[in-house]
């Protein structure tokens, strides 16, 4: 087995990242859920399909972990009772960025992400616990790039550097392995890319392999485009995600309306990719546009 994740926000933050719920805090969250049992060995949940939601452990251990892009093991935790599966993705029912696989005998109770949602609003304490850890889960999974897609090229390269600012501004894992210094990386693109001009390549967690795609062939492998909104008719149709376009949709939403934002690159707009936006209300000292385009 590969050595354990690592990730800053893990080593400062495990207590947030990771929570013990109280029995009282379970029994609350109970009505949100339905109860699950899973034989050792058996998986809950796996890297690159949609997630079911938010498993909350009863009884049992489940280890959650992945492979690297060099095919190796890496375990990030392992969850007992009282602790909770999940980063930010399940909010919406999102491709898991890892696997969930049960230990010993399991019993725990799965969240829908409709659920989840209904959660975080009714239990307004318990739900910024649980949504703090989200957020920090998915930080520390952005840091250390696990289960994302695999770029192979120079670090350099114009289309490297297109393709990893689309998954940075996009708040999305990934990992780069430079074939330069890297000899799996090289042995990759002997037998995937003969010609230049198919570099760099990527490859995503279902296995599939790219050839220097295009920002929408990349969004749609990694399940970014996963969502089917064809048959749905909602009440507002934000188009722009910058921060008038979010905060449109945040009001919008809490007034009960059913909300859709469509951007053609990444939340954020243009501020996204501001390196420091300054006298904003609320930060005196400034903050970066991805930071202000994420927190909303």
């Amino acid at each position: 087995m590969a050595e354990p994740y690592r990730s800053s926000t893990l080593e400062a933050r495990r207590a947030q990242m990771f929570p013990i719920l109280g029995n009282e805090e379970i029994a609350r969250m109970r009505r949100f859920g339905a109860v699950r049992h899973y034989a050792e060995g058996e998986y809950l949940f796996e890297t690159g399909k949609p997630s079911p939601g938010v498993f909350v452990v009863l009884s049992g251990t489940m280890r959650v972990g992945g492979r690297d892009g060099h095919g190796n093991d890496f375990t990030i935790t392992e969850l007992g009772a009282g602790e909770f599966s999940g980063e930010v993705g399940q909010l919406s029912g999102k491709r898991a960025f890892v696997d969930g696989i049960a230990i010993s005998a399991v019993e725990a109770f799965l969240i829908s992400p409709e659920q989840l949602r209904a959660l975080l609003i009714v239990e307004a304490d318990l739900g910024e616990k649980i949504m703090r850890a989200l957020i920090l889960r998915r930080v520390g999974l952005i840091e250390t790039g696990a289960g994302g897609p695999v770029l192979i090229g120079s670090p350099v390269s114009p289309d490297v550097v297109r393709l990893r600012g689309f998954l940075m501004r996009n708040g999305y894992p990934h990992s780069l392995f430079d074939p330069a210094s890297d000899q799996d990386a090289k042995v990759f693109i002997d037998r995937y890319a003969p010609r230049p001009e198919d570099l760099p390549l990527v490859a995503c967690s279902d296995g599939t392999v790219l050839r220097n795609p295009s920002e929408r062939r990349l969004a749609e492998c990694i399940g970014m485009l996963d969502a089917d909104v064809e048959d749905f008719v909602c009440d507002v149709a934000v188009v722009g995600a910058g921060p008038a376009g979010l905060a449109t949709a945040v009001y919008a939403a809490s007034e009960g309306l059913s909300v859709i934002v469509i951007d053609a690159r990444s939340f954020g707009g243009q501020a996204g990719a501001s390196a420091r936006i300054e006298n904003y209300l609320g930060f005196p000292t400034g903050i970066s546009g991805q930071a202000l385009a994420g927190r909303a």
